[in-house]
């Protein structure tokens, strides 16, 4: 990879890790084509199309675009091609985890998984060890992403084994491609204390590489890891971080599952309407970025708070969707759960048949899978069931069972409603003694629940309030900071000027360089060979193509006159500009003198009257108006000759100088950007030219300390002032 190509490819890979995708991908397109028009090797060109595949994968799994992963793989498939030639075993690695890695996203398990596994071979007969980890890495992303934790655990600690013994132990991106796996992977097996020392060290090392994806997940699974410890202002700290970093780079799909996430951590804290607007937020506005898994878990918890809410209706719908969805699923757990949160909602509505065969059902998926989170739910249905049909026995055994199961759960609320039915039972039974007993029983635990219940709102209301505090806080700052915030902006944009200024300082030299000799040789030869051409042909000759020598003769002088006054122009610097009296009648003439043939060819009227005597540079005035005389030229009507008039008028302490042209005009939205380097308002088959000369009289308005703009009319003309210090 050449100098140039490898700066390209470095920024664009510090704007993908920071998510600015878009930065990202016009770094690489340049890049791309650079290295392609500039005779990069061809090891280059394929990581920076491989580079080019992560861009586009990562867009297509941000913005849920199909269209994205099509252009990822048609990337791949070119340095596929161009590897052939080079057989480089390290591309053909990364070449199959980029695949693996797109079909993963494609949700094409099985592509994805023969991919990885072929660059995870490839990688370990070659000893590769970068390669392995990688590989390892990517495959226990598939397997978290099939739910497979313990699958996915394996890969992780096998890929960290591998990076214990690894030579280059400072190498930061390994470690966080294989963290990354492995904190999501505790996760999904609930093993909270490795993720959250995981967690932990992942953030350190996604904030020194600037790659905010990694921060983002990071933060997120540390909030999880609270929420499961109680610890939920922390939890929610870390959760609002991540959401608005994930806002800022625009993943779709994360932002849903931190909004989810934030739902269940306010129904932890029992702010449950909070918690619906998230839920039915993630479902009802972004429901198709979700996958079944995940819907599943919010109709499951959103029917548990409209159960709670005394909202049984509502929860049936709910845990209907969770039902249909375990299904599609194949999740007999869940499925078992639903069935008995069903049978649930349907004897709050009063609903015996229904509940009773949902309860039947989830009965007999429990007794397959044992154990099953539910199990505790569907044994007080059953006892409720047997309650309302007269059989008090059964419902005891039932409810003492169901206890018994809540309390292996740890699932206090269903503890509590179990103590409150026994109650009821021994009620029924005229059992008043017992009943007391069991009144008793539910009054404590309910007391300590209520208490518990008080705290976590009490917590939820100092979170609100701490938000509240923090955005005015920040609003504050802002507005008392906005002056220093400016001044603090405007040095590190001066640090950086001064450092590109340098920089062109130093390009500066070397155009001076290459103007001074690698482009005057080639003009002198053209002279001196055409002298010689003339001298020995001159008898041979009519007068006209004397005429026709001369001009190239006053071109070659003219060329030199204006490569010297360019040299001059580059490299003074901060040095004084030689000053002299220069006749503006003669800078037009000699403007016009080299622009004779296009002046002919266009068949222009070109007018002015008497023009002052001015003290400034000669050189580079000729070059001002020439570029206005010749920009006023190539942009004139297609129907009608070119009328340009060049005049003067002494303003307020300055010299006026303006050509005015009959042309095509600029648009009042494109006067600024005219001057700027490159800037093209039409396409080259229109109009040609580089969108330099502009930016070139701009410059050296400037430098003449006057001032350049423009004044125009769409399709009636232009006209281009300069004013310079009297």
């Amino acid at each position: 990879m050449n100098e140039q190509l490898q700066i390209l490819f470095k920024e664009s890979l510090q704007h993908y890790r920071a998510r600015q995708l878009k930065k990202a991908l016009n770094t690489a397109q340049i890049a791309l084509e650079f290295g392609m028009n500039g005779g990069a090797d061809d090891r280059g060109i394929i990581q920076t199309r491989l580079l080019l595949s992560r861009i586009y994968t990562t867009n297509g799994q941000y913005q849920n675009e199909p269209s994205f992963f099509t252009k990822a793989l048609k990337n791949i498939e070119q340095s596929i091609q161009l590897n052939r030639r080079l057989k480089d075993q390290q591309i053909d690695i990364e070449v199959q985890r980029r695949l693996g890695e797109v079909h993963l996203y494609l949700k094409e398990s099985g592509k994805a998984a023969h991919h990885l596994k072929r660059s995870l071979t490839v990688a370990q007969k070659a000893g590769d060890r970068e390669g392995v980890i990688y590989a390892l890495a990517a495959l226990s992303q598939l397997s978290i992403a099939g739910n497979k934790a313990e699958e996915a655990i394996k890969w992780a600690e096998e890929a960290l084994a591998h990076l214990a013994e690894y030579i280059k132990k400072n190498h930061r991106d390994l470690w966080a491609a294989v963290y990354l796996q492995l904190s999501q992977a505790y996760i999904k097996n609930q093993d909270y204390s490795r993720s959250l020392e995981i967690s932990q060290q992942l953030i350190q090392l996604s904030r020194e590489l600037g790659d905010i994806e990694k921060e983002i997940i990071a933060l997120r699974n540390i909030a999880i890891v609270c929420s499961v410890k109680s610890n939920f202002k922390i939890g929610m700290q870390y959760l609002l971080e991540a959401i608005n970093k994930c806002e800022a780079i625009g993943y779709q799909e994360l932002y849903v599952q931190l909004q989810i996430n934030i739902g269940t951590l306010y129904a932890h804290l029992y702010n449950f309407p909070e918690a619906v607007k998230r839920y039915e937020m993630a479902l009802e506005e972004n429901g198709e970025l979700l996958e079944n898994n995940s819907k599943l878990i919010v109709y499951n918890n959103l029917g548990n708070i409209y159960l709670t809410t005394h909202h049984p209706e509502k929860a049936l719908t709910c845990f209907e969707h969770s039902y249909q969805l375990a299904m599609s699923e194949a999740e007999p757990d869940m499925e078992a759960h639903a069935l008995a949160q069903l049978s649930r909602a349907n004897l709050q509505l009063g609903q015996l048949p229904e509940a009773k065969t949902h309860s039947r059902l989830a009965q007999q998926l429990i007794d397959q899978i044992k154990p099953v989170n539910g199990r505790q739910i569907n044994l007080l249905n059953c006892a409720e069931i047997a309650f309302l049909e007269g059989d008090f026995t059964k419902a005891h055994q039932f409810t003492d069972k169901a206890i018994q199961a809540a309390q292996e759960v740890k699932d206090d609320v269903c503890e509590i409603r179990c103590y409150k039915h026994k109650a009821r039972i021994y009620k029924s039974e005229k059992a008043f003694e017992k009943a007391l007993e069991y009144e008793e029983k539910y009054g404590k635990i309910q007391e300590a629940f209520a208490q518990e219940q008080f705290n976590r709102q009490f917590l939820d209301m100092e979170i609100r309030n701490a938000i509240k505090e923090k955005q005015k806080a920040i609003e504050a700052l802002t507005r008392e900071n906005d002056y220093q915030a400016l001044l603090l902006q405007k040095s590190d944009q001066l640090a950086s000027q001064n450092k590109e200024l340098m920089q062109v300082n130093e390009d500066l030299k070397q155009f001076a360089y290459v103007a001074s000799h690698d482009l005057k040789e080639p003009i002198r030869m053209i002279g001196s060979f055409t002298q010689i051409i003339h001298k020995k042909t001159k008898l041979l000759l009519e007068a006209e193509d004397h005429q026709y020598f001369e001009y190239i003769i006053e071109g070659v002088n003219r060329m030199n006159e204006l490569l010297d006054g360019l040299l001059k122009y580059t490299t003074i610097g901060k040095h004084q500009l030689n000053m002299e009296e220069v006749d503006m009648i003669y800078v037009i003439n000699v403007c016009l003198a080299n622009l004779h043939v296009r002046i002919e060819e266009t068949t222009a009227d070109i007018s002015f009257g008497q023009l002052p005597t001015v003290v400034s540079n000669k050189s580079l005035l000729i070059q001002l108006f020439q570029n206005l005389i010749s920009n006023a030229l190539k942009f004139s009507k297609k129907d009608q000759s070119p009328e340009i008039k060049i005049g003067h008028y002494t303003g307020e302490n300055e010299q006026v100088f303006f050509v005015k042209d009959n042309g095509i005009g600029i648009s009042p939205k494109n006067k600024k950007e005219i001057f700027d380097m490159f800037y093209r308002l039409h396409a080259r088959n229109e109009y040609e030219g580089t969108g330099i000369g502009l930016a070139i009289c701009q410059r050296i308005a400037k430098r003449l300390n006057g001032k350049l703009w423009v004044d125009s009319i769409p399709g009636e003309g232009s006209t281009f002032y300069f004013s310079m210090p009297v």
